[in-house]
């Protein structure tokens, strides 16, 4: 901020909203100074009568008056991780192991939570769905999954069997497994860090 360019009126006032805003985000407060600040300077000439710089400032009114206006109500900020909250992520990941309906209670607290926005609520609901019972499920079909197998004899009697794509291990269904497992892990990381 550079308040020494400023009326002195100006940069009294730019105090006195810096001094109001304390409780607001640092991020938020610097850019409502800086945007403040500018338009004083376009507004007021340093060279300005006190008169001149009171008639700006009045127009903008108390500083306080402004931060005000920019803190947002505390019924419209998003509510924090809580009990209900901790319950929905573990339900998510782990519920689908009761029965399948530990997974559908997860679902109904993600969605009656005010910690989330709807996108977040989205993903929650349809990476995976089930969580992890429904990823060792399928992986564990697409690791067991019967392949046609191809065998070749060689002298000596030894016989060599590969799978039709020519793999002698299921590698891609480990990688199926694999991604099956970290996505809801993943995705419930993601819910914590952002009910935060």
């Amino acid at each position: 901020m550079t308040t020494d360019t400023l009326h002195p009126l100006a940069a009294d006032y730019l105090q006195r909203l810096r001094r109001a805003g304390r409780g607001l985000p640092r991020g938020r407060l610097r850019e409502l100074l800086a945007e403040i600040e500018g338009h004083l300077s376009e507004a007021i000439d340093p060279s300005a009568s006190d008169a001149q710089a009171l008639t700006v400032l009045d127009k903008l009114g108390e500083p306080e008056a402004i931060i005000a206006a920019d803190t947002p109500d505390p019924d419209e900020l998003p509510a924090r991780r809580g009990t209900k909250e901790w319950a929905a992520i573990i339900l998510l990941l782990f519920g689908g192991f009761i029965l399948g309906l530990g997974w559908f209670a997860g679902l109904i607290l993600l969605w009656n939570s005010r910690a989330w926005t709807t996108r977040e609520k989205w993903i929650g609901t349809l990476v995976i769905p089930g969580g992890l019972a429904t990823s060792v499920l399928i992986g564990l079909i697409a690791i067991g999954a019967p392949t046609k197998k191809i065998c070749h004899a060689f002298a000596g009697g030894v016989q060599h069997c590969t799978n039709a794509t020519g793999q002698s291990t299921p590698i891609l269904g480990v990688a199926v497994f694999a991604v099956l497992v970290l996505a809801p892990i993943a995705t419930s990381v993601y819910l914590a860090r952002r009910a935060a």
